[in-house]
């Protein structure tokens, strides 16, 4: 996995990792939502106007699919440091 930004607040995640110029699928987009706010999620496709298709949580208090607005990025990420974590080993008596 990846670590986070160690923050609640999505729009954390503009200073995350790598810019990119464009969404790319797997990267991380942000979004500006009213005027402190921010939404985050992994950039799935986009559509033929160019707004990005995304996976994210907050559809219905559940993981779904949606077409945001592109005017509404704020930022194209990818995570540029991998965290790997072992499974501590059982311990035997």
């Amino acid at each position: 996995g990846y670590d986070g930004t160690h923050s609640d607040a999505a729009r954390s995640f503009v200073d995350y990792g790598r810019r990119i110029p464009g969404p790319k699928v797997g990267a991380i987009v942000v979004f500006s939502r009213g005027p402190n706010g921010g939404h985050v999620g992994g950039v799935a496709g986009v559509d033929r106007h160019g707004n990005p298709i995304v996976i994210s949580g907050n559809h219905g208090h559940r993981v779904g699919k949606g077409v945001y607005p592109r005017a509404r990025v704020l930022a194209y990420v990818l995570p540029t440091r991998r965290v790997v974590r072992h499974a501590q080993s059982a311990r035997r008596p």
